[in-house]
């Protein structure tokens, strides 16, 4: 997986991930979308061939790259939770 940023202005940035399914972009999306300071969190949909993502983020009272972070952050808490609670109701996960 390759990440790469660009920011727009002090409120906007663009963050391209190569190498990832579309699906990705969605869970980060979906927590951008939560973030109160984030005024426009987009996902523009990829060629089905190619595997590049382009999400963009606007944000007022926070830095766009910060609210990036703290969602992606979000997801992985949340992918956590999803794990442990998965492994609890299979019984420990071994077998």
């Amino acid at each position: 997986m390759q990440v790469q940023t660009t920011s727009e202005d002090e409120k906007g940035l663009t963050v391209e991930i190569t190498g990832e399914d579309y699906s990705l972009a969605e869970i980060v999306h979906h927590e951008l979308l939560e973030e109160k300071s984030v005024t426009f969190a987009g996902v523009i949909p990829p060629h089905p061939l190619i595997k590049k993502l382009v999400l963009r983020v606007r944000a007022q009272r926070i830095k766009p790259e910060k609210a990036f972070v703290n969602s992606v952050q979000r997801a992985i808490e949340t992918t956590q939770e999803l794990f442990e609670s998965v492994e609890s109701a299979l019984g420990g996960g071994s077998g």
